[in-house]
C-alpha cells in the first residue's frame, strides 16, 4: 500500500550520515524555507527523556491490530521520536496527556505509539524497533510526529501531525478526518474498482475518469493515495505517452508527492526542458524526501539532477528551484566533500536570488567557509 508523504509541519529525523554540525547549522539557518522537516531542531541531549506512550497506549502494532479487530475500532498510530523531536514532545504535552483527548479518542480508536528514539535508554524500552522501522517504510513516513488513522486492515483514511490549540480542537480535527477521510477513501476505492473491472476496450476511459477525480483532489488528500497504483499503470499501458496518460499520471503523482525512481525518471524524460514544470516539481520533491540522503552515490545523483534542472534555464517557481540548489550546496560540501563545487552552487543560488534572507546568509557562510 502506498501512502502519500505530506505532513506539515513535521520535523524529520536526519540520517546519521548527515548528522554533522555544519549542515545542521546551515539548515536551521534557513528554517521556514527548506522542507519543514528541518524547521525545528532535536531536543538537546540534556533534555529529560520522555515517552509518548502512557496509560491507554499500545506500543506493539500487531497487538494493537488484534485489539482493534476485537473491539471493532480503528487505529490511531503515532510515529514519534519521543526523546528528541520537539514537535512530538509538544503534541504529547499539549494533547495526548490530557484526559479530554484520551476519553474522546478511545471511543473510536486503539491508540498506538511507534517510537523512534535516539537515546539507548529509551530505545531499550521499545518493544520491537525493527517492526516499527518496517511500518515506517511501508507507510512512507517522512516526518515526526506523523499520525495515521487507519482501519485494522491497514487502510489509511487520515493523516495529520502536530496541531496547536490543545485537546479540544484536536479532537474536533480527528472527528473531521474520521468522517471526511473515510468518505474520500470509499470514493477512491470505487473509482479503482471501476477501472480494475472495466473491459479492455473501456479501460482507457475508466482510467481517464479516475485521473479526472484525482485532479480535483487536494494534494494532501488521503483518497489520492488509493489512486496512486492505478495512476502508475499508465507507465506500463502508455509507455511512450502516445495517449498522453503517462505524462498526466506523472504530473498527478508528483503533485501528490508520490515520487519514486520511476516517477522521477518519467518527469525528467517527459519534461526535459521544464516547460510544464513537472521536472522542477519532481526535483524539488526529491529533496523533500530524506530517504534519498542515505548514501553518497544517491546524493551525487540528486545534486546532478538539480544542476541539470538549473541548466534548462526555465523556472516556474524560483524559490522551489533555489531550495533544491541550496540543499545541493549543503550536501555537496558535507556528504560529497567537494567544497569548491559546493561554493559554485551556493554562488548560483545567490545569483538567482531568494526572498529568504536567511538562506542567502547561509549561502554566504558556505562560500566564505
Amino acid at each position: 500500500m502506498h501512502v502519500l508523504r505530506r505532513n506539515r509541519p513535521a520535523p524529520r529525523d536526519i540520517p546519521t550520515t548527515l548528522m554533522r554540525t555544519s549542515i545542521l547549522t546551515a539548515l536551521v539557518c534557513v528554517a521556514g524555507f527548506v522542507p519543514t522537516a528541518l524547521a525545528s531542531t532535536p531536543q538537546p541531549l540534556s533534555a529529560p527523556l520522555t515517552l509518548t506512550a502512557g496509560e491507554g497506549w499500545v506500543e506493539d502494532f500487531d497487538a494493537a491490530v488484534a485489539l482493534a479487530k476485537k473491539e471493532n475500532k480503528d487505529l490511531f498510530v503515532d510515529f514519534t521520536g519521543s526523546d528528541w523531536c520537539g514537535w512530538c514532545i509538544k503534541l504529547n504535552d499539549e494533547v495526548f496527556k490530557h484526559e479530554e483527548f484520551l476519553t474522546a479518542a478511545k471511543r473510536s480508536f486503539i491508540l498506538v505509539s511507534l517510537d523512534f528514539p535516539r537515546s539507548p535508554e529509551v530505545l531499550a524500552k521499545v518493544p520491537n524497533p525493527a517492526r516499527n522501522k518496517e511500518l515506517s517504510q511501508k507507510y512512507g513516513i517522512q516526518g515526526f510526529p506523523t499520525i495515521l488513522l487507519m482501519t485494522p486492515d491497514g487502510d489509511v483514511f487520515g493523516k495529520t501531525g502536530y496541531r496547536p490549540g490543545g485537546p479540544t480542537p484536536y479532537v474536533e480535527h480527528l472527528n473531521e478526518l474520521l468522517t471526511k477521510g473515510k468518505a474520500e477513501v470509499a470514493e477512491a476505492s470505487k473509482l479503482v474498482s471501476g477501472w480494475e473491472g472495466a473491459a479492455a476496450d473501456a479501460k482507457g476511459a475508466a482510467w481517464d475518469k479516475l485521473a479526472d477525480a484525482a485532479e480535483k483532489m487536494s494534494p494532501d488528500s488521503v483518497g489520492a493515495g488509493k489512486l496512486a497504483g492505478a495512476l502508475r499503470s499508465a507507465f506500463k499501458d502508455d509507455p511512450t505517452n502516445a495517449a498522453g496518460r503517462k505524462l498526466r499520471a506523472t504530473k498527478l503523482l508528483v503533485r501528490f508527492d508520490s515520487i519514486d525512481a520511476d516517477v522521477f525518471a518519467a518527469a525528467v524524460e517527459l519534461d526535459p526542458k521544464n516547460e510544464d514544470g513537472v521536472h522542477e516539481q519532481a526535483v524539488a520533491g526529491r529533496f523533500q524526501d530524506q530517504s534519498w540522503f542515505e548514501d553518497a552515490d544517491t546524493v551525487r545523483r540528486m545534486v546532478e539532477a538539480a544542476e541539470r534542472l538549473d541548466a534548462t534555464g526555465k523556472m516556474h517557481d524560483k524559490e522551489r528551484v533555489v531550495m533544491a540548489l541550496a540543499f545541493s550546496a549543503f550536501l555537496t560540501k558535507d556528504t560529497l566533500g567537494d567544497a569548491d563545487r559546493a561554493k559554485k552552487i551556493a554562488a548560483r543560488v545567490k545569483a538567482i536570488g531568494s526572498s529568504n534572507q536567511r538562506l542567502i546568509g547561509a549561502m554566504d557562510e558556505l562560500i566564505n567557509s
